[in-house]
């Protein structure tokens, strides 16, 4: 299904299109709507992100919507097995501490159009949309802190992401979280070298 490349306008989600569209609205997560609605110019204006969106023109409703900052991956804390693996398909003299990613920070499609089912081609079209329009600067990985539900992390997984470490425990010891409350968001990875093969 094509639906947002055969119905959708895509642009940058300046203050004056957020201003005239409508629709920033998702009962699932409200404050992802509230941050596209009300906070993504801001954050672009403290070079903090960036937000794109997938709208219909002709009504002025909010599709769908994305938000993109520089990142990285660190292996400096990552425990040795689980660095290993990360790193087994860069060669030996490429290797080093920090690899470069872009984070996706928020990422909602908007209650309306949830029933069009447009989750993984617009995934497909950020993964095109970074390789093609946004790759002025080198980074390999896509990166996300995807909201820990089994639905959330099957998303992503259905759509080439992985959990980079196998269960919590683990990836709270990395990120320095302690205590036995469940983590809200799973970081997960995506290897662009994927789409050039």
């Amino acid at each position: 299904m094509a639906y947002l490349s055969e119905h959708c306008a895509f642009a940058h989600l300046t203050e004056d299109l957020a201003a005239r569209l409508q629709g920033f609205s998702c009962e699932q997560e409200p404050a992802i709507a509230d941050f596209f609605r009300d906070e993504a110019v801001l954050n672009e204006r403290q070079l903090l992100s960036k937000s794109y969106c997938f709208y219909l023109s002709d009504t002025m409703e909010a599709v769908c919507a994305f938000c993109v900052s520089n990142s990285n991956i660190s292996t400096r804390a990552m425990p040795a097995d689980i660095k290993e693996d990360f790193v087994a398909d860069i060669p030996d003299d490429k290797r080093r501490s920090f690899y470069p990613a872009t984070l996706i920070g928020q990422l909602a499609v908007f209650d309306k159009f949830r029933s069009e089912h447009v989750g993984d081609e617009f995934l497909s079209l950020i993964k095109v949309w970074v390789m093609t329009e946004a790759s002025q600067i080198g980074f390999r990985y896509l990166v996300v802190d995807a909201v820990n539900r089994p639905g959330v992390i099957s998303y992503y997984e259905r759509n080439g992401f992985v959990t980079l470490f196998p269960d919590e425990e683990t990836e709270k010891e990395y990120r320095g979280i302690y205590g036995r409350k469940p983590l809200r968001t799973r970081f997960m990875t995506y290897d662009l070298t994927l789409m050039t093969i």
